[in-house]
């Protein structure tokens, strides 16, 4: 029995041993699969981005659109360029009242486009332009009476007047009586020997100078380069003043160049917010 226990246990622990060695040699187990070694995923080049432009500063442009009073269909067109345009309007025509009218209700700025003396003889002059020889009370009526019939002018400047703006004794006359109305004046700047600049210094009003003409050609081509043209004065010295007239070519290129003159930094204003401050004295 004792012997049959001992047989019995051997052949026990031969059977383990051929199982165990069984596992290690079986055809069908998979061999070790050995997976090549992962190296960590380089770092990132930071790569500096430029520094942003900084914001365009802000420019600005006044447009004075001459002659007014006659052409009332094209209110409508200067009310859709959205943006304070100035009108400068003519008295005595059929519809100058109107066009103020309009034109301020539409949140368009008003002046009174006042008919002066040009160097150049005329054939037809328009009523009571101012002239060198005009006395002296009848330059300020002229002037009064002219205002009368332009409602909402905040301030005037001259139609033609390449002689009166010459003059010292009629631009004491129309500056003072404005300065008295608490209006400006933009001197159109139509001659360079103008006294206005000079005589606005003594009399301490609110006064501007033209510095462009658009539209001397009135292809709206040479328009949209004289805008240009103002757009780049305007980024040079801050601010620029312009002048144009009642056309539809006019009004055409303001509305193209709207977007590059915002793009380039200059915003549209009306002429009032460039009005050199009255002096002090």
């Amino acid at each position: 029995m004792k012997k049959l226990k001992i047989v019995l246990s051997i052949l026990f622990v031969a059977v383990l041993g051929f199982f165990v060695a069984r596992s290690f040699i079986h055809p069908h187990r998979p061999a070790l699969q050995v997976f090549p070694q992962i190296s960590p995923a380089p770092a990132k080049k930071v790569v500096a981005r430029p520094a942003t432009p900084p914001v365009p500063a802000e420019f600005r442009m006044a447009i004075i659109l001459d002659d007014w009073g006659e052409n009332f269909s094209l209110t409508r067109q200067a009310i859709d360029i959205g943006r304070p345009l100035t009108l400068s309007v003519l008295p005595y025509l059929k519809y100058s009242k109107k066009i103020a009218e309009v034109a301020h209700e539409n949140h368009l700025g008003v002046m009174l486009h006042m008919p002066m003396e040009p160097k150049k003889a005329r054939e037809r002059m328009e009523p009571q332009t101012i002239l060198t020889t005009t006395p002296d009370a009848d330059v300020v009526r002229y002037l009064d009476e002219a205002l009368a019939g332009v409602p909402y002018a905040e301030g005037v400047n001259n139609h033609t007047g390449s002689k009166a703006t010459c003059d010292r004794r009629v631009m004491k006359l129309v500056l003072g009586r404005l300065k008295e109305l608490r209006l400006f004046f933009v001197d159109s700047f139509v001659t360079a020997e103008s006294v206005g600049p000079e005589i606005a210094e003594e009399t301490g009003i609110g006064f501007a100078k033209r510095n462009v003409f658009i539209d001397n050609k009135s292809q709206k081509d040479a328009i949209l380069e004289e805008l240009e043209r103002a757009k780049k004065l305007a980024i040079k010295n801050g601010q620029v003043i312009v002048i144009g007239h009642d056309k539809k070519a006019t009004l055409a290129a303001i509305k193209e160049a709207v977007p590059e003159l915002e793009k380039a930094g200059v915003r549209l204003v009306f002429v009032k917010e460039l009005i050199k401050a009255p002096f002090k004295k």
